[in-house]
């Protein structure tokens, strides 16, 4: 970026404003000049028109004495032919040489005569003009319009012819061509100026063009008030310093009342002006020039020791020592400067000392806090209000394998995936940039194992405790503590015999399911498995063939159930099995028959062929039910009792009347 010095800044301004002042004065000059022109323009133009406006007007004038002695001359001769009277319409002088042709209609509006042959019974009762006259006007100028014989615009001149008595007998016309040489044509070739152009406007409601420079306008509508023959545009407030609206000037004919416009292009009529604004920039912007370079003489001289002061205070920002060369002894407001910037520099000075020291100490103090947070196992971080990772310790580095320095920028969406921060780490992160305190436990996927942290999200405020800047993470990997954790809680839940779920183990798992099943408007069931007559084995065989029959059937009790299945053992010989997500009744007697079956058959165990069997009792719980654990159990162990005093080796709902029971044939004997 161009730097202007301060001499610069000075001759620019005053240069600029020079300049204004001297475009003020020219805009002032050239509205005055403006003003005068154009009211001596406008003032010529109108005498011009004014004196075009009463020669059209004797034109008509001379046509209207020679139509009304004509009307005069035949209204002794009414009474006699029509070709009487056409003879002394064409002898009559000059009616001939001033009209294209002159007819006499009767009061019902039938010719008379016509001097122009026309058909014998043309009728012009229902010419405006005609009727005019008729009512006895002195003299009526029809509307232009454009003659269907010659195709040309043209006009008629209507007198009345009157009686001794004053009454009107009849309505003499005559016709004239607006393009005739002695008449209007002359007008439509003329120009004011070079450029300008003549317009006559007709009058009425319907005003139009008569005469006008473009001869396709003929004819055509023109405007009622203040016509410009097409040539006028808004005035603007610039007007005086770039003119682009033509010179008017009007005046209307007293004979046919047409109005007379003439417009001189603005180019033509402020050409004077147009002409020296070019002479005047030249001699501006010479002017301007020449005051500039003397500018910069002056303000060059006067700000020379200002500019060695600027020098010796841009030396002293680097050399704390070159301070003594200021001028601090001139008597002026540049001494006084150097004195104020020499106290202001010696207290920057110990300031500077004392900032520096205190950044050493503080430099020290968090190298030391680093090392710390770099020893320490756990991962330390800290992160913006943008949450990008600012500080991480070493623990980063060996977790995700990459330096600190790669780390510093992401967020920890980029850095730990979209799923882990969407269900663990961005909402309490969030909350913490909010200024809140957040602990919590942690646990997800990581490297396809299971991992699991004590976080603590803590608010890192500012200076005056406003506001939350950023947040300082602390997180503790607890994975084997976790893990040690649940395998004591697995050993205290599983039964030491089978390895199946205990009576604890049972009631949680149980629980759970039942929660579940509420929340998720699912059914889940409970089973109820019982060997029998598994006190004869105990009793006959001994309790080591007894805890292998409870061992076989557990392992096939599980495979019955699969895999999302719980099976616990809930007594000494009694087992329990929850299917969860049930559709209907018909998936738990599927489940009962598996067990019925895989648990009927012959045990060989120490020798011994062992025939055994197992009841089943079940009970649903619905969705909408409200049933306790307890009574749950309580159904299912009823359920468990009705198939044991049923005959054994069956399987009974709750609240269903269909009994399951293997056939006798499939029953094996005991020996």
């Amino acid at each position: 970026m161009v730097r202007w010095s301060l001499k610069s800044r000075v001759v620019a301004s005053t240069v600029v404003v020079v300049l204004l002042l001297a475009v003020l004065l020219i805009l002032v000059a050239r509205h005055y000049v403006f003003a005068n022109l154009e009211d001596s323009l406008q003032a010529q133009q109108d005498a011009q028109v004014r004196l075009v406006a009463e020669q059209l007007d004797d034109k008509f004038e001379v046509r209207t004495v020679i139509l009304r002695r004509l009307a005069e001359h035949l209204a002794p001769l009414l009474d006699r032919g029509p070709a009487e009277l056409k003879r002394v319409a064409e002898e009559a002088a000059p009616a001939p040489e001033l009209f294209d042709s002159v007819f006499l209609a009767w009061p019902d509006g039938k010719r008379a005569f016509d001097t122009r042959t026309i058909d014998a019974d043309a009728d012009v009762s229902d010419r405006q003009y005609f009727r005019d006259a008729l009512r006895g006007a002195s003299v009526v100028i029809s509307e232009p319009v454009m003659t269907q014989v010659t195709g040309r615009p043209g006009v008629a001149m209507a007198i009345p012819v009157r009686s001794v008595d004053g009454r009107v007998r009849a309505v003499l016309v005559g016709r004239l061509d607006l393009r005739r040489e002695d008449f209007l044509l002359a007008l439509s070739r003329s120009r004011i100026g070079t450029t300008g152009t003549y317009c006559l406007v007709s009058s009425g409601r319907f005003p139009r063009y008569v005469v006008h420079v473009d001869s396709a306008k003929v004819l055509q509508p023109a405007s009622s008030e203040d016509e410009s023959c097409g040539t006028d545009t808004a005035r603007s407030i610039w007007e005086f310093a770039w003119p682009t609206r033509p010179i008017v000037a009007r005046h209307r004919l007293e004979t046919a009342g047409w109005e007379l416009v003439a417009a001189l292009p603005a180019r033509e009529a402020y050409s004077p002006i147009t002409r020296a604004r070019l002479r005047i920039l030249t001699a501006v912007g010479a002017a301007l020039a020449i005051s500039g370079l003397l500018m910069w003489r002056v303000a060059r001289r006067l700000l020379a020791p200002l500019e060695s002061l600027e020098r010796a205070v841009q030396e002293s920002a680097t050399d704390f020592s070159r301070c003594a060369s200021l001028p601090t002894s001139r008597k002026d407001e540049i001494g006084s400067l150097a004195r104020t910037f020499s106290t202001v520099m010696g207290q920057l000075a110990e300031r500077t000392n004392f900032l520096l020291a205190a950044r050493t100490l503080a430099e020290e103090r968090e190298a030391r806090i680093h090392a710390i947070a770099n020893h320490i196992p756990d991962l330390v971080a800290y992160l913006d209000l943008d949450e990008r990772y600012v500080f991480v310790n070493h623990a980063y580095e060996q977790r995700f394998g990459i330096s600190a320095d790669e780390i510093i920028g992401l967020t920890p969406l980029h850095l730990w995936g979209a799923a882990v921060y969407a269900k663990v780490i961005g909402p309490p992160l969030r909350l913490a940039l909010s200024g809140e305190l957040v602990k919590f436990e942690a646990e997800h996927l990581h490297e396809n194992h299971p991992v699991c942290f004590d976080v603590t999200y803590q608010p890192a405020w500012s200076a005056t405790a406003d506001k939350v800047v950023g947040a300082h993470v602390f997180a503790r990997d607890i994975t084997a503590e976790r893990q040690k954790m649940r395998s004591l809680e697995q050993t205290t839940m599983s039964d030491y015999l089978t390895g199946l779920l205990n009576r604890k183990g049972f009631d949680r798992r149980l629980e759970s399911a039942m929660v579940q099943s509420e929340e998720g408007s699912k059914i889940m069931a409970l089973l109820l498995v019982d060997i029998d007559n598994f006190k004869l084995v105990n009793d006959t065989y001994g309790h080591p063939v007894g805890d292998k029959l409870l061992n076989v059937v557990a392992t096939r009790l599980k495979s019955c159930a699969g895999e999302t299945c719980a099976v616990a053992r809930v007594g000494g010989d009694e087992f329990a099995v929850i299917l969860e997500d049930v559709l209907t009744s018909d998936a738990v007697l599927r489940v009962a028959r598996a067990i019925l079956s895989a648990t009927c058959e012959t045990f060989i165990l120490n020798g011994y062929q062992i025939a055994c069997s197992t009841s089943v009792g079940a009970a649903l719980k619905n969705p909408c039910d409200n049933n306790t654990r307890n009574e749950l159990l309580l159904k299912a162990d009823t359920a468990l009792y009705s198939a044991k005093h049923s005959g054994k080796a069956r399987f009974i709902l709750f609240g269903e009347s269909q009994t399951v029971a293997l056939d006798s044939n499939d029953r094996p004997r005991r020996d």
